[in-house]
């Protein structure tokens, strides 16, 4: 993640091999949503900052908020795709003891939570995102976002972010979004997410 850094922005690159997430997310996949869609976002947010100075000072997260729609969105396209990138994982882990624990207190085990993950997922209709997030309590709860909305960051420590866009996904699976949420599911880096809690 590098929401913390300000104008010019530079698009992160992947944490793994293009090719890494096969089969449940392909190479052809990938390349698009990264290299065109996500990166196509970091040009267009450093267009629009060009001639603002004042914005140029603004982190990340402080324009994910702004009243400019445009300035906004694009901010929220590379934050949430930060996150969504840093969220999948071809060295797939169990949550540790720690992380079940914390599904187990939010939502009365880990099985109940990844349901509801899954369902949350498949309830989005048309563009957006379902999070996973820790409230200012230290509970897990699960959020969803439109288009490139962000969760309200002051309330929430984003830990895992899924996009629910049809271009992650209809490359390789066309309308069959369920697949896709299942095939989701077995490349989420749980040990990624247990990193950003609040905690540490």
């Amino acid at each position: 993640m590098n929401s913390d850094k300000y104008y010019p922005y530079k698009a992160a690159p992947l944490g793994y091999d293009i090719k890494a997430l096969s089969p449940h997310i392909s190479e052809y996949t990938l390349y698009f949503h990264h290299d065109k869609h996500y990166c196509g976002y970091v040009e267009k947010l450093n267009a629009l900052l060009k001639d603002l100075p004042v914005m140029q000072n603004v982190p990340l997260e402080g324009l994910t908020k702004m009243n400019d729609a445009d300035i906004r969105t694009n901010a929220g396209g590379i934050f949430n795709h930060e996150l969504y990138f840093a969220s999948l994982t071809p060295e797939y882990r169990e949550p540790s003891a720690r992380m079940k624990r914390k599904m187990q207190e939010s939502f009365g085990s880990p099985e109940n939570m990844i349901k509801l993950l899954y369902d949350t997922a498949m309830d989005i209709v048309g563009s957006g995102w379902v999070w996973i997030g820790e409230d200012q309590g230290g509970r897990l709860e699960i959020l969803t976002t439109k288009d490139q909305e962000t969760i309200d960051l002051d309330k929430y420590v984003p830990l895992i972010a899924i996009d629910m866009w049809e271009h992650s996904y209809y490359l390789d699976r066309q309308n069959r979004r369920s697949e896709y949420a299942d095939a989701v599911m077995n490349v989420i880096n749980w040990v990624g997410a247990e990193n950003r809690l609040s905690d540490g």
